[in-house]
């Protein structure tokens, strides 16, 4: 039986951990081709060309002047490492009522600001009950049918004499 040599094990041993090492690249997103921003001209290009060029947007805005939203965003990660953003981009084409590109805007990670998220609960009307609240407070609530049908079951309402 032929044995591998130590040399051509540390080689192969060094390949795999190479190999290993290399990123996870994720692309999410439009991606854009180059100098595209170069083929808009505001004022003259129109959405259908927007639309031909681009395909659709990731989003539109809902109130406002329209705006088209082409959102890109690159993360890399190493291993078993947590994956970090690398480029993260989004353009904002607005039109005018006539239909044709009025402004460009390019928004990086540079541009972005972050917001805090509130970590409180907002509380709910009334109180909560535990165990034992709960168990008392049902003490009497069910009552036994006298068998002339005028009591009521839990939940319901007492038949009602006459009228509406």
């Amino acid at each position: 039986m032929n044995k591998i040599k130590p040399i051509k094990l540390t080689a192969i041993t060094f390949v795999l951990l190479a190999c290993a090492c290399s990123p996870k690249i994720e692309n999410r997103g439009y991606v854009k081709p180059a100098n595209w921003k170069d083929s808009i001209i505001v004022g003259q290009t129109s959405k259908q060309e927007i639309l031909d060029k681009f395909g659709s947007p990731s989003s539109q805005s809902s109130f406002g002047e329209e705006t088209w939203y082409y959102v890109y965003s690159r993360k890399e990660a190493f291993g078993f490492m947590k994956p970090s953003v690398v480029e993260q981009e989004a353009a904002s084409i607005s039109f005018n009522n006539a239909g044709t590109v009025s402004s460009i805007n390019i928004h990086n990670e540079n541009d972005a600001k972050y917001i805090e998220l509130v970590k409180r609960t907002t509380p709910t009307e009334g109180h909560t009950l535990n165990f034992l609240d709960q168990t008392i407070g049902n003490l009497g609530r069910f009552n036994k049918p006298t068998g002339d049908g005028n009591s009521a079951a839990p939940g319901r309402r007492p038949p009602s004499r006459g009228g509406f």
